[in-house]
């Protein structure tokens, strides 16, 4: 329980103040905007923290004392200390060495993950995402890896089946967010398969090869590798 002290006379009566107790003096600190600040920076959950501020009370503030008053001028020590530390960075000197309390470690930014969508904002079905997931394999790799993928995988073989029959049928296989649209021809589908095995017939093989890769033949690589698998199903080639 606090008591009460004489700290001054005014026309020789006494004004009392009010000795804090260690605990109302901790209970005080931790309310101080000095504390929550200090502790908003720096982890006191750190044992480390805590004992290089304890020594700081040592050196910096020094032992307690009986004196009338100590209580607040001890209150009015650790905030100053407090003040000092955040000044300083967090950097101290105890005991002639130099010292860094460690700081509140950064909380973990969580990012969401982004939401597929199609062209007009609404989120893609799980089998339009499996759709998608075929489309990209099929874009970014070779129709052999692609073949190979088929044998093992059947809902693989299932999409490379049906594009490959809406190929051969004037279409294209379904789309997520308009992969489908591309030139019509004026040439039936099964005029153009012909002209283009017989022209695949024709060219060399060096020129083949060029012009089935992305590197060596970037805007018709695509359009070129489904008329090849297109052929190749109608046994054109």
């Amino acid at each position: 329980m606090s008591e009460l002290y004489i700290k001054s006379y005014v026309n020789g009566e006494p004004v009392y103040g009010e000795e804090f107790t260690l605990q109302e003096i901790i209970a005080a600190l931790k309310a101080s905007p000095e504390w929550s600040e200090f502790t908003a920076r720096y982890d006191w959950s750190k044992e480390s923290n805590r004992t290089l501020f304890n020594w700081l009370v040592d050196e910096k503030i020094g032992p307690e004392s009986e004196d009338p008053g100590y209580s607040h001028k001890l209150l009015a020590d650790y905030k100053n200390l407090l003040k000092a530390v955040i000044a300083a960075g967090g950097v101290v000197t105890a005991s002639g060495k130099r010292y860094e309390f460690e700081t509140v470690p950064e909380p973990e930014v969580i990012v969401e993950p982004e939401v597929p969508r199609d062209r007009n904002g609404n989120p893609l079905s799980a089998s339009q995402l499996a759709w998608k997931s075929y489309w990209e394999f099929a874009e970014s790799h070779s129709m052999q890896e692609c073949r190979n993928r088929a044998r093992t995988d059947a809902c693989f073989a299932s999409f490379m089946r049906k594009n490959l029959e809406r190929e051969a049928a004037g279409g294209v296989g379904d789309a997520v967010e308009n992969l489908n649209q591309r030139q019509q021809v004026s040439a039936s589908p099964q005029e153009e398969l012909v002209a283009f095995a017989a022209e695949y017939h024709r060219t060399p093989t060096e020129k083949l090869r060029q012009l089935k890769r992305a590197d060596t033949n970037p805007f018709g690589y695509q359009d070129w590798n489904r008329k090849f698998e297109a052929c190749v199903a109608a046994g054109l080639i």
